[in-house]
């Protein structure tokens, strides 16, 4: 409980949704908490400060899973070991200089990697309370804030990294990455499937075209499924893309175990009323998967977050990784031809999984901010600097 007005300012950032979706879940959940005296705010701090650079290293960003791996291989892991090195460190600091005094918050949530918040705890002495949600698996130097106060964590693997590189235990916290709360509702699966004309007792394959960004080969795919598992049905995701959807559905119109579908706000029903799904990595769907027991196979992860992403759910028997389509053909007949150790994997997810990661997350932040200090007491040199140089 609050007793007193409080303000939480989350930085978040758009490269990939992941990062909002997660900021979302945690607005939604203070706003289910109806706590009167608490204020919620989020900035995407990059694109506030730089909307044209920003958007540029977005579309890099973006195209780089596809075009540009190696280099952002190269990215991802440079200079492992010096976590103080990055070289978008002041990116942004005039702006979260401003943010600040304009906002004045009690705490500050990161849902994105933002290095430059180091500067402000490490040079102009701020104690501000700083929380950080990390959205991926396995630490990546960049989320390191140094002198930050708590870190929320996917697992006690998690955990074990961080504290290996010095982070105090008792600032390390695992509560899952948050996801929305709908993704532990019960759902009947044979309603559902034969809601949508599908056949509830046959293995439901389920895949996302959003998630790899391309446009071809998905019906080939499809087809070898079905041919190397014809007992079972196949569900195709093909987000806001028209031409693809319109392809497809072209090509399996007389096919009763295929369903074509567009944009869908139903992911939480398809996964929790499939079988397998093949994906790509990113955090949150991999942690939307693992509360929903529906293994994954990985096909052709790029390298970065979603490797190591992949690379533990692996290790964990929660799905496995396929380099090319037809390796992930095999891996589909082989799952559904093998329904216990699809079950086993299941299973295991089942026993891992932390449910309602994000009301503990919620809660660990308003102890946080019970035991902060008033705004005179912690911005340190922020306001010189800011009469200074900010404008």
């Amino acid at each position: 409980m609050v007793t007193q007005n409080k303000k939480i300012l989350i930085i978040t950032g758009s490269f990939g949704n992941g990062h909002l979706q997660v900021t979302q879940s945690v607005v939604n959940q203070f706003n289910e908490m109806n706590l009167d005296n608490l204020t919620v705010i989020e900035h995407d701090l990059f694109l506030e400060a730089h909307p044209i650079l920003t958007s540029i290293c977005k579309k890099w960003y973006i195209n780089s899973f596809k075009y540009f791996r190696n280099m952002y291989k190269a990215f991802y892991y440079s200079q492992p070991d010096q976590l103080d090195k990055c070289f978008y460190k002041y990116y942004g600091l005039n702006k979260l200089m401003n943010l600040l005094l304009k906002e004045k918050p009690d705490l500050i949530l990161l849902t994105f990697p933002t290095p430059v918040m180091s500067v402000l705890t490490e040079q102009f002495d701020m104690n501000i309370p700083i929380a950080t949600v990390m959205t991926d698996y396995r630490m990546q130097k960049n989320w390191i804030t140094p002198h930050s106060h708590k870190y929320y964590l996917a697992t006690e693997e998690l955990k074990d990294e961080f504290a290996s590189i010095g982070i105090p235990r008792n600032k390390l916290k695992v509560t899952g990455i948050p996801i929305s709360d709908k993704f532990e509702a019960d759902i009947n699966q044979g309603d559902w499937l034969r809601q949508n004309k599908l056949d509830p007792n046959k293995p439901t394959i389920l895949m996302s075209a959003g998630a790899f960004g391309v446009s071809k080969g998905f019906g080939q795919m499809i087809q070898e499924i079905l041919n190397r598992s014809p007992h079972a049905q196949v569900v195709m995701i093909c987000g806001k893309n028209k031409d693809l959807k319109r392809s497809l559905s072209s090509q399996f119109k007389a096919n009763n175990n295929v369903l074509i579908l567009g944009y869908t706000t139903n992911m939480n029903e398809w996964m929790a009323s499939s079988h397998l799904m093949i994906t790509k990595p990113g955090g949150i769907t991999i942690s939307e998967a693992l509360t929903r027991q529906i293994p994954m196979i990985f096909l052709d992860p790029a390298p970065g977050q979603e490797l190591e992403n992949a690379v533990y759910f692996e290790e964990k028997g929660f799905g496995s990784i396929a380099s090319t389509p037809e390796a992930a053909i095999d891996q589909v007949a082989t799952l559904t031809n093998e329904p216990d150790r699809l079950a086993a994997m299941s299973q295991a997810m089942d026993a891992s999984r932390i449910p309602y990661s994000t009301y503990k997350l919620c809660k660990d932040l308003l102890d946080l901010l019970n035991h902060s200090s008033r705004y005179e007491e912690v911005y340190g040199k922020v306001p010189l600097y800011a009469k200074l140089f900010v404008k």
